[in-house]
C-alpha cells in the first residue's frame, strides 16, 4: 500500500533500545575526560517487515548512554502506528510538541535523533535509495579531516607528531584536527603543541584546532591572534555555545574561520549564531539535533548565507548529510587510534582513499550496519 503522497504506507510496530560499553584508553579535550566507549542502538520495526537502525555513539566522546532507553520507552508509545517515512511530521510531533513536557533539548533529543535516523534508514530501504540520495546526492565524494590530537597520559610533543604524521601518511588525510584549551596546558603550552603539529604535517596539510568550549573571550582572542602563525584553517568551539555576542566579537577580530555547532540541538540555535555573524562553518550533528530533517534545514540555512557545513560526529551517520548537500566541506573522521574497536563496529569499514576522500554509500538507507556479533559481547542493557 502507498499513502496519498506516494510513499509506502508503513506503520511502526515496535522500537527497541540497546546499550553497549567497552574498555578504551582514556583521553581528554579542553573540557572533558573520556574513558570507556559506549554506543546506544535503536531499532524501529514496521508492519511491512522493513527494519531501520539508528544510534548514538561512534565518536571519542563518552555520554551517559544508559539513560537513553528510558527516553526510547517514552517515545515508543508516541510512535506506534505512525508512518516512519513521515519524518517531518514526526519531528514536529515528537520534538516541538513535546517541549513543554521534556524541555527543548538534551539527552532526550539525542535519543529521538537515533529514532529518527532509524526512520530515515527505513525510508531509504523502502524507497530503495540511499539517505545520501534522498538528501540531494549533491556530491559523490567528500574530503575527510582526521579527528585527533587529544590530550592523553604520557603524550608529549613527539607522540602528538607521530600521531599526526600517521594520519597524513597512512590514512591519507589532507586535513587533521587537534585539541587545544586545556587550562592546565595554557596558551603557551598549546601553541607549542600547534607548532609541533604544523612541523610534523608540513605546509600543505590543513590544520584545525578545537577548544571544546574551554576558553573565555580573552583567551579565545589570544589564540585567534597567534594561530595564523601556524596557518590554522579553523578554530572550533572556542567558547561556551550560547555566548553569541562573544562569538560575534571573536569572529570579527579573527583572521581564522570560526566553526561551531556540534552541541546545538535546534535550528534556532544555529540561526541565532549566524545572525550574530559568529561563525563561518557549521559542525551540525544528525545525532544531536533531531535527525536528518533538522540537520538538512541547518545545512540549507548555511548555504543561504554562503557558508559551509563540516558535520561533527559518527562519520557513518554524517556522510549522507555532508555529501548530500552542495555546501558540505569536510567529513569528520574518527580513526581507530581514538577507539581501537571502531574499525570492527561499522560495516563496511569506511576508509579514506589515497587522496583523502571517501565515497558516499549508494546502498539503501544509511548504507552502514552495526556489527552485532561483536557488539553483543559488550551489551550492558
Amino acid at each position: 500500500m502507498v499513502s496519498g503522497n506516494g510513499q509506502p504506507n508503513l506503520k511502526i510496530t515496535d522500537i527497541t533500545s540497546e546499550v553497549f560499553e567497552w574498555p578504551r584508553p582514556g583521553l581528554w579535550n579542553g573540557s572533558h575526560f573520556y574513558g570507556n566507549a559506549s554506543l546506544h542502538k535503536v531499532t524501529v520495526y514496521t508492519d511491512g517487515g522493513v527494519v531501520g537502525a539508528g544510534w548514538n555513539g561512534g565518536t571519542a566522546a563518552t555520554r551517559p548512554q544508559r539513560l537513553m532507553p528510558a527516553f526510547v520507552d517514552y517515545y515508543r508509545e508516541l510512535c506506534i502506528g505512525r508512518n516512519p517515512l513521515d519524518t517531518p511530521v514526526l519531528v514536529k510531533d515528537l520534538w516541538e510538541k513535546q517541549i513543554k513536557i521534556l524541555g527543548p533539548a538534551g539527552l532526550h533529543t539525542q535519543a529521538l535523533a537515533a529514532i529518527l535516523i532509524a526512520c530515515w534508514d527505513i525510508k531509504g530501504k523502502a524507497l530503495n535509495q540511499s539517505i545520501h540520495q534522498l538528501l540531494g546526492g549533491a556530491q559523490q565524494r567528500v574530503p575527510v579531516y582526521i579527528a585527533g590530537g587529544y590530550y592523553a597520559e604520557g603524550k608529549g610533543l613527539a607522540q602528538l607528531q607521530d600521531e599526526l604524521r600517521y594520519n597524513v601518511e597512512e590514512l591519507h588525510a589532507r586535513a587533521v584536527k587537534m585539541k587545544i584549551g586545556d587550562p592546565k596546558v595554557g596558551l603557551a603550552g598549546d601553541l607549542a603543541r600547534v607548532a609541533a603539529a604544523r612541523e610534523a604535517i608540513g605546509p600543505d596539510i590543513k590544520l584545525m584546532v578545537d577548544a571544546n568550549c574551554a576558553c573565555d573571550r580573552l583567551t579565545a582572542l589570544d589564540f585567534a591572534h597567534e594561530l595564523p602563525d601556524y596557518d590554522v584553517y579553523w578554530f572550533e568551539e572556542p567558547m561556551p555555545i550560547y555566548w553569541f555576542e562573544d562569538h560575534r566579537q571573536l569572529a570579527a577580530a579573527s583572521p581564522i574561520k570560526i566553526a561551531v555547532g556540534e552541541n546545538y540541538y535546534t535550528y534556532a540555535d544555529f540561526k541565532n549564531m549566524l545572525d550574530h555573524q559568529g561563525a563561518s562553518i557549521l559542525n551540525v550533528d544528525v545525532a544531536i539535533c533531531p535527525g536528518y530533517d533538522v540537520a538538512r534545514d541547518v545545512a540549507l540555512l548555511a548555504q543561504d548565507r554562503g557558508l559551509t557545513i563540516a558535520p561533527h560526529g559518527c562519520q557513518e551517520l554524517q556522510l549522507p548529510l555532508v555529501a548530500g548537500l552542495p555546501n558540505g566541506e569536510f567529513l569528520e573522521y574518527y580513526p581507530t587510534e581514538v577507539d581501537p574497536l571502531r574499525s570492527e563496529i561499522f560495516q563496511p569499514q569506511l576508509v579514506p582513499d589515497k587522496d583523502g576522500y571517501v565515497n558516499a554509500p549508494d546502498r539503501p538507507g544509511i548504507g552502514f550496519e552495526l556489527n552485532m556479533e561483536l557488539l553483543g559481547r559488550y551489551r550492558v542493557m
